[in-house]
């Protein structure tokens, strides 16, 4: 959700050098860029998309990064943007942008994964497959990548459309696989969400022998599903424990009308307006220790991984990130636990307790909405 803000405020700057002569009109590429992380800390995100706009302007892509370095940098919500590379532009938003993204997350729900990054763009209808209708696991592997490009691709904002033929042709109706398929045997003995989730993380071309390698495969999907159970489980026991609601201010630190000097001239990334210039001051102050800041770096890139896996055709890159965001969960809750459980000794101050529980809540719709994409429902207890 940072990228769609940082993405809204890029194409703006590029329509500002267009509309002042620097650019030709074709060089506008909003979020023509592809993201990724970068080395300044958990708060720093490096964009390719000089490198795209220079190619449509004849323009160095150095020279663009630092004019469109120059206007980010205006922003009262990023601290820092410099040219990188040969072309790359780096920026760091501020620790208050970064920690909005908790209660942004929190306050968008089942839509945390919503994007518009492929507006304008359409894709079928595919319905989830039966994995154990499937006579083969290279039939099974493929159906389910079919329905979740689809469903990654929605969430980015393409449009869905049924697809009769291919519907027909990929869905229609199964022979009966044998009684020795190594798809059935494997949901019979690992039920249908654990093989679901095996085919979706797996890439093309991997061969598939879950039945001959045993419960190994299982465990990416048992810690996923683990770690949306226990942050599900801290908002559970927080009710149970009577230590009150979120603090309404923290978690009001998200979702705000957007100031003229805001991220994002739009709804960013599918989640109401974008937050204020320096959101949750408090709540970043609150949420300070270097796993929270590393969980809320990994929450901030669910739209754009889910928006970059349907544009690639790789689904599997969505379950390996859930992955990541479980591992992060996990060192956040045991380093800055919310609750008055385990070894650590759990927030006195209630203004961080109470940050600490929007973080779950976050890390929590985070899982949830990834593994609704992949087809599979999160347990709130295991």
């Amino acid at each position: 959700m940072i990228t769609g803000d940082l993405d809204a405020e890029l194409a703006r700057s590029l329509r500002a050098l267009a509309d002042t002569g620097g650019l030709p009109d074709a060089a506008i590429r909003p979020g023509g860029g592809t993201w990724r992380p970068a080395p300044g800390g958990p708060a720093s995100y490096a964009t390719s998309l000089p490198f795209e706009v220079s190619r449509l302007a004849g323009r160095p892509p150095a020279e663009l990064a630092d004019r469109l370095a120059v206007s980010l940098r205006a922003l009262p919500w990023v601290q820092a943007a410099e040219p990188s590379g040969a072309g790359y532009l780096t920026i760091t938003v501020t620790a208050s942008a970064l920690a909005g993204v908790a209660a942004r997350i929190a306050a968008a729900g089942p839509g945390c994964a919503r994007s518009d990054a492929l507006r304008g763009t359409a894709a079928p209808c595919v319905p989830w497959p039966d994995p154990a209708a499937a006579a083969t696991w290279a039939q099974a592997r493929e159906e389910q990548a079919s329905a979740m490009v689809a469903r990654l691709a929605g969430a980015a904002g393409a449009k869905i459309s049924p697809d009769s033929g291919r519907e027909r042709h990929l869905f229609g109706q199964h022979p009966v696989p044998p009684a020795n398929s190594p798809v059935l045997a494997a949901v019979q003995y690992f039920g249908a969400d654990a093989v679901r989730y095996v085919l979706a993380r797996n890439p093309p071309g991997r061969s598939y022998q879950l039945s001959a390698i045993g419960a190994g495969d299982i465990e990416p999907y048992q810690a996923v599903q683990l770690a949306h159970a226990e942050a599900a489980s801290a908002l559970r026991w927080a009710a149970e424990l009577t230590l009150g609601p979120l603090r309404s201010d923290l978690a009001a630190a998200g979702p705000r009308e957007r100031p003229s000097t805001g991220p994002g001239a739009a709804p960013a990334a599918g989640l109401g307006e974008a937050p204020e210039a320096a959101p949750g001051e408090q709540l970043a102050a609150a949420l300070g220790t270097q796993p929270e800041q590393e969980l809320l770096a990994a929450l901030s890139w669910l739209p754009e991984r889910v928006a970059s896996a349907a544009r690639r055709n790789r689904p599997d890159e969505v379950p390996r990130y859930l992955e990541e965001v479980a591992v992060a969960w996990t060192a956040c809750r045991l380093a800055a636990p919310a609750l008055p459980f385990g070894g650590t000794p759990a927030a006195r101050d209630p203004v961080v307790a109470s940050a600490r529980l929007l973080l779950a809540d976050a890390a929590r719709a985070v899982l949830a909405a990834g593994l609704a994409l992949t087809g599979i429902s999160a347990r709130g207890r295991i």
